[in-house]
């Protein structure tokens, strides 16, 4: 944590800090308010204050959980800080964090929550800047469920942000009321609004919110039919988002392009990514919604079952660890609950193929054995960090060593293995079914320690590829890059041997 922000003691410093900060460079947030340790604060509003910029920062990214239960924390500090000065009538902290909590709740679908923790905090609130922002919030929010307010109050607050300077919520009112006419399909408002937002974000560099105008822009030109378009912006979102968060919402757009027109191989690449990414990530609030849509489109246009039933599970686990959390079990959430529950009541397993001839190994032909071991073991450990497990235990999970642990995946990035990138590279092209298929594959060996897990992979690829040479072990020798003893030893257990 950068020390220079515990040194900034003005309760008005740190309000104006910590409301831009994840709004302007999602990564400067990360870096003060994700990696610092905020115990060491004795102020307790100022520790509220920076509990509310983490939890700000956590919603930023979609980890759902721990943003509530950090801002929770947040608005516990703050409280305490009120009682020990005697209850006052008007707080700043403890509205600015009301205000963050409403902001959390109504991004997350808990609408009602967030509308009356925006009117505790406007009860609360004592500086003029703070009022405005909490009027426009629940004017939006009435424009919204279409009670109460309009859009030339919205056009209102628009040019209000603009002229008091407030640049970050003049983009935000900006970008929500394209949302509203891209709903009422008023595509022309849309695109003007959107336009002059990012044209506004460029000019005073802030990269986070040129991104999110980005998407809605490929987004709207998604839902105006131009569909070349939008990928095309996708695309480049991918190269360089900021957000977690974004990112898993942009791959998600993009399996929607594909999705509408038929493409189904391809929808199932992207979406399977944005499901892959929102796991590694704790991206809890996306991950019911894209295994359902996963679910229902490997059910219903590719017919695998057996495939949706993995993805509902996935979705079902999330949904009740949220329930669990206070967050309400409706809409997708409730739907991969319901499609889980109602599955066949027998065990499944993930087939052969996957779309057009998709096998789990057939990744492996045309490889070397080298390189086949390398993308087998580097996506039994990515699954295993995308699993939600403490790397600090995976090493005793896997029943290795930890020192072998990391020499293993040191030897896999020095092989042009990325663990960190988003999302992750190979130094191969695989096709994204096969990739899709292996991820299935290796989700099933996930309880196994390393040589269990390595031990069944070798004889069932092998298997696989003995067939695919005929049953010819010179092939298979020459296929694999090793030598015929080699190939001798590892078929030898094999029918066709």
């Amino acid at each position: 944590m950068q020390k220079s922000v515990i040194k900034i003691q003005k309760t008005n410093e740190w309000l104006e800090f910590i409301s831009r900060l994840g709004l302007v460079s999602i990564e400067d947030a990360r870096n003060v308010f994700l990696s610092g340790d905020y115990s060491q604060i004795s102020d307790l509003d100022q520790k509220a204050l920076y509990a509310a910029g983490r939890g700000k920062t956590l919603s930023l990214e979609g980890n759902l959980i721990g943003s509530k239960l950090t801002l929770d924390e947040a608005q516990s500090f703050a409280e305490t800080s009120n009682a020990e000065r005697g209850f006052p009538v008007k707080d700043e902290v403890l509205a600015y964090v009301n205000y963050e909590r409403g902001v959390f709740f109504e991004k997350f679908g808990e609408y009602h929550s967030g509308l009356s923790l925006y009117r505790s905090a406007k009860r609360l609130a004592e500086s003029i800047t703070l009022h405005s922002v909490l009027d426009y919030q629940m004017s939006a929010h009435l424009l919204q469920v279409g009670t109460g307010s309009n859009t030339e109050e919205a056009r209102y607050w628009i040019k209000f942000f603009r002229e008091h300077k407030m640049q970050i919520m003049h983009l935000i009112a900006i970008r929500r009321l394209a949302q509203y006419y891209r709903i009422k399909k008023d595509y022309p408002q849309a695109k003007d609004l959107l336009a002059s937002g990012r044209d506004y974000a460029e000019k005073f560099d802030y990269p986070f919110m040129v991104e999110q105008i980005r998407n809605s822009w490929g987004y709207l030109l998604f839902r105006m039919g131009e569909v070349k378009e939008a990928r095309k912006i996708f695309l480049e979102l991918m190269e360089g988002v900021q957000s977690r968060y974004l990112l898993a919402t942009v791959l998600e757009n993009q399996t929607l392009t594909y999705y509408g027109e038929g493409e189904y191989d391809a929808a199932v690449q992207y979406l399977g990514q944005a499901i892959d990414h929102s796991q590694k990530y704790d991206i809890l609030s996306q991950i019911p919604d894209e295994c359902l849509f996963m679910g229902d489109m490997q059910r219903d246009k590719l017919q695998h079952p057996e495939v949706a039933t993995h993805y509902y599970e996935i979705g079902y686990r999330v949904a009740i660890k949220m329930a669990e959390h206070g967050f309400q079990l409706k809409g997708d959430r409730l739907e991969v609950v319901q499609r889980f529950n109602e599955r066949s009541k027998v065990g499944y397993s993930i087939p052969d193929s996957f779309g057009s001839g998709a096998n789990p190994f057939a990744f492996a032909l045309g490889q070397s054995w080298k390189a086949i071991n390398d993308i087998f073991q580097f996506h039994l450990i990515q699954k295993h960090l995308e699993s939600g497990d403490v790397i600090s235990e995976l090493p005793g999970k896997l029943d290795l060593k930890t020192s072998t642990y990391y020499a293993i995946k040191r030897r896999l990035s020095q092989h042009g293995f990325d663990f960190e990138s988003i999302p992750a590279k190979y130094p191969l092209k695989l096709r994204s079914d096969e990739i899709s298929a292996l991820n299935a594959y290796v989700t099933g060996l996930t309880d196994l320690t390393w040589n269990q897990a390595n031990t069944q992979f070798e004889k069932e690829i092998i298997e696989y590829l003995f067939k695919q040479v005929g049953y010819q072990k010179t092939n298979l020798a020459e296929e694999l890059d090793i030598s015929y003893p080699t190939v001798l030893q590892k078929t030898k257990s094999l029918k066709r041997a």
